[in-house]
């Protein structure tokens, strides 16, 4: 089929970057691309295992607040005090060795006069909220992941590093990773507007994994339309695996929750998700088919144990049908 000079099929390029506190000013304009959006999210658990998951995003200066969840019978559902956690516009203070995004006009309107500060330094951060909702540290692991998509229509620059994170929430002692990821793409978009959210993605997932020998590896791993597809996989010391040419298959079970999917690189590297939990509140407030689920993800051949793992995987029903995607037994018999 005839296409246009630029469109190229939305192939997407990985590559590793170093971080530096210069990057997450919201003036740097990569590929002429515009900051759109600054996402906090991830995963952290207790010592007795019980996982918490949360999400906070920004567009420009403004956040809709923390989605605060955690594992309880078999699904992710919403802490109530995720409504009052700080929203609305934040002031953002860029110094040389420290950025602040720190309530601000909406932080006393909260039903208990929450706080919020998320304070990044080189390398690390701070991040409270309220006197006793979540108080975090965090670490930079390694070299950030970067994934670009070219098109002369609708291109996306998506940048992501980890942060290993120790701390408390609502009293709870957690240990587990943080995500600061920017994306940039064309002004006058929304992004559950854009191509990539409304037809592209058909399943994507962000993971991190330690293991008892104190390495991480961590990352992005996308089956998609079009070539977009890739894995952006690291660690502390470099990328893992960097690839384009990723195939994939996966099953749905119940009101078209991932059970299981699995995407292999070019050079034979293959990564396989299971379902722990849908995050079934963080899913009702979406629409699309879109489904959220956290699991555990592991990498074939990979026999290192596994201290502590957190994933996020994203997945459209009606379009993996609609695609034919085959199933996972089918994609992992394919060698």
């Amino acid at each position: 089929m005839a296409q246009g000079i630029g469109s190229l099929n939305f192939k997407a390029i990985t590559a590793p970057y170093d971080p530096d506190l210069k990057i997450h000013l919201p003036s740097n304009t990569p590929f002429g691309l515009t900051e759109q959006v600054v996402y906090l999210y991830g995963g952290w658990r207790e010592a007795d295992g019980t996982l918490h998951v949360f999400e906070r995003k920004f567009i420009g200066p403004m956040t809709a607040g923390l989605w605060l969840m955690k594992a309880l019978h078999g699904s992710v559902e919403i802490d109530d005090v995720s409504a009052e956690t700080v929203r609305g516009e934040v002031k953002r203070s860029y110094g040389d060795d420290e950025y602040v995004l720190q309530g601000q006009m909406m932080e006393k309107i909260g039903k208990g006069g929450l706080s919020y500060k998320f304070a990044l330094r080189a390398g690390e951060f701070t991040w409270t909220e309220g006197d006793d909702v979540l108080a975090l540290d965090g670490k930079l692991v390694g070299p950030g992941i970067q994934i670009y998509a070219p098109d002369v229509a609708e291109p996306l620059l998506y940048i992501s590093e980890l942060y290993k994170v120790k701390g408390t929430v609502k009293g709870d002692e957690v240990e587990g990773f943080v995500f600061l990821d920017h994306a940039y793409w064309a002004p006058g978009h929304d992004w559950k507007e854009y191509r990539v959210f409304k037809d592209l993605q058909l399943g994507w997932q962000a993971f991190a994994n330690e293991y008892s020998d104190g390495s991480i590896e961590w990352g992005h791993l996308c089956l998609g339309r079009h070539g977009f597809n890739f894995t952006g996989v690291g660690s502390a010391d470099g990328p893992v695996s960097c690839d384009s040419s990723v195939t994939a298959g996966l099953d749905l079970g119940d009101d078209d929750y991932c059970t299981r999917q699995t995407w292999r690189a070019s050079d034979g590297k293959r990564w396989v998700f299971e379902l722990e939990a849908p995050l079934s509140g963080f899913t009702k407030a979406r629409w699309g088919g879109y489904r959220a689920q956290a699991g555990h993800t592991k990498r074939v051949g990979d026999d290192r144990e596994l201290r502590l793992g957190f994933s996020w995987l994203e997945t459209f029903g009606d379009r993996i049908r609609e695609d034919k995607i085959r199933s996972f037994d089918e994609a992992m018999a394919d060698g």
